[in-house]
């Protein structure tokens, strides 16, 4: 295993860089973002995501695991950086670090780059916030097969870390159209003949009793107010899932599970 230079200054550049990267302006500005944690970091090397340098600390050499993660990002060509611990945790986004943090380009997807599939999914976050639900979003859209998540503008930023670690590796195998607009969405869904079922707890149709068979666009809104007007007008259909207890909703990522493999369940039955 190669032997890196130590960085102890808060003045090197690539500590600056990543540091940088906890806000957002400085991930736009500079187009890259991080991936912290073992398993998000060998996803990513796997993904077509480009990673451009890689920070750790000795914790990431206390077990065979990161011994070998890092012999891969060696292998792969990344050029890879020891830090200082306290230098490290200025940077780390999470309590208990696993000792690595890898910094690579962002990505901007238009509608037009989508490869459309015969009886695909796509789900439509309209203005979720919680970057935990967004993330959580996305894991569980990338294992039910969904082709796209579409983040429609004034959904939290798909680059922010927590996003990356919630979805738990799913980021980097889903496509993700960031930063869309709710008219270019729906032209693209209607032109390409996807259904539009909107979730919304006015909805009249209990979301079991939708059809949910071939090309279909799930519209998840905002954990407070729902999904814009916009889309409430222009839904094929509107669902709703129903609460039998005293909980007033669901929470938007538990609500898009189980929207998405309802949509699973049903393509089964076929």
């Amino acid at each position: 295993m190669p032997m890196h230079n130590l960085i102890i200054s808060k003045q090197n550049k690539y500590y600056k860089i990543a540091k940088s990267l906890s806000l957002r302006k400085y991930r736009e500005k500079y187009e890259l973002f991080l991936i912290e944690g073992v398993r998000t970091v060998e996803e990513a090397l796997t993904s077509n995501f480009k990673i451009r340098f890689v920070l750790y600390n000795e914790r990431l050499l206390q077990d065979e695991r990161g011994r070998r993660l890092l012999d891969w990002v060696n292998s792969a060509g990344v050029s890879a950086w020891q830090v200082d611990n306290k230098l490290f945790d200025d940077v780390a986004e999470t309590e208990n670090s696993q000792g690595i943090i890898a910094v690579a380009d962002t990505r901007m997807l238009h509608m037009e780059d989508l490869r459309i599939q015969e009886n695909s999914i796509i789900l439509v976050v309209n203005g979720v916030q919680d970057p935990g639900n967004l993330g959580t979003m996305i894991r569980t859209a990338c294992a039910a097969g969904a082709a796209a998540a579409v983040l429609i503008k004034g959904t939290t930023d798909i680059y922010n870390p927590k996003v990356v670690r919630a979805s738990m590796g799913g980021f980097f195998h889903l496509p993700v159209i960031n930063m869309a607009h709710n008219p270019v969405v729906l032209n693209f869904l209607k032109a390409n003949g996807y259904r539009v079922l909107v979730a919304d707890l006015g909805g009249e149709t209990l979301y079991y009793n939708a059809c949910l068979k071939g090309p279909v666009a799930l519209i998840l809104g905002n954990e407070a107010q729902g999904p814009d007007q916009f889309w409430l007008n222009h839904a094929d259909e509107i669902v709703k899932i129903p609460l039998i207890g005293q909980a007033e909703s669901l929470n938007v990522a538990v609500a898009a599970g189980i929207l998405l493999y309802e949509t699973v369940r049903q393509r089964k039955e076929e």
